[in-house]
């Protein structure tokens, strides 16, 4: 049991992209496959990810984002945990003349979360786990006009966001749980009355725990769904390619855990998108970690 909660633990680090390429693609928040709520946190997390771009049907441009994100999780009394990322972002833009890069500082966010249900057997197992949480983004990083071609490469959105998320586990016999998860992020304006649209993200995965010589061997397989509204110029929904859309995908992770290490893997492949009025195509994203773990008292660790 210590090492699923570890696990819970690390894995559940608020990921809330700045950039809203597509219309936040990215931009929604998750705290992981699993939760926990006995252990502090430091950690480093790369994404990658690829688009395709069209114009009247033909591929006119090819776009990568690499985005590493500084976590830390801290844990205010038996039921309240604070998440937080300091995210750096690095775009790239290549169509058949030019190659453009846009990078910079993106904007860190905060969240905090309540345990409202955590019920464990009498092992002390934890069986059903409900944590709900309200955060925000901070418009500290990069942002560029909205008049700019490249406004949704930019690292950072120049608005102030609400997020409201929930986050529900469920254990299973034989290593076996399932995570269900759903967040909703409310959109600011920037300083010229940009604002993109809300958005929203649902999410499901079944996860498999083996221990193997000492280790912990932890996969998960599940389904991602992203709907994004229209953009906004001063509360006016704007003409054209809005930023609107939606997004499923499947997702995995493969995770390593040892006695204060996890390495994670994680990617995701659409399945069917309509982001743009079609003129964005994601392919795939693909993430890797590295997460430390620091106890808080050893009684805790030895009760875990």
């Amino acid at each position: 049991m210590k090492y699923i909660i570890l696990l819970g633990m690390l894995l559940s680090c608020v990921q809330m992209s700045a950039c809203d390429l597509c219309g936040g693609v990215g931009s929604n928040a998750s705290i992981g496959i699993f939760a926990s709520n006995r252990f502090h946190l430091v950690g480093w997390r790369q994404t990658y990810r690829l688009f395709d771009s069209y114009l009247y049907g033909i591929k006119h441009s090819s776009e990568a984002i690499w985005q590493s994100d500084l976590n830390f999780r801290t844990q205010l009394g038996k039921r309240i945990q604070v998440y937080g990322a300091i995210p750096i972002q690095v775009a790239r833009q290549k169509t058949d003349f030019t190659t453009s890069f846009v990078s910079g500082f993106s904007d860190p966010n905060v969240l905090f979360t309540y345990s409202l249900i955590d019920k464990k057997d009498s092992l002390n197992v934890t069986h059903d786990f409900l944590n709900i949480g309200l955060g925000a983004k901070f418009p500290f990083g990069k942002f560029l006009s909205y008049q700019n071609d490249l406004k949704n490469l930019a690292p950072g959105t120049g608005s102030f966001d609400g997020l409201i998320l929930a986050n529900y586990t469920h254990r299973f016999q034989k290593g076996w749980s399932f995570q269900g998860e759903a967040s909703h992020a409310l959109k600011g304006k920037d300083r010229e009355g940009y604002q993109f649209g809300n958005s929203s993200q649902l999410s499901s995965s079944m996860i498999y725990n083996r221990k193997i010589q000492g280790y912990r061997l932890i996969s998960s397989l599940g389904l991602q769904f992203d709907e994004y509204q229209a953009s906004r110029l001063n509360g006016v929904q704007m003409v054209g390619q809005t930023n609107r859309g939606y997004i499923l995908a499947m997702k995995a992770s493969v995770n390593l855990l040892t006695n204060r290490f996890l390495f994670s893997a994680q990617v995701q492949a659409p399945i069917k998108q309509e982001l743009n009025q079609g003129s964005i195509q994601q392919k795939i994203v693909f993430g890797l970690s590295l997460n430390y773990l620091i106890q808080k008292k050893q009684h805790e660790k030895n009760n875990a």
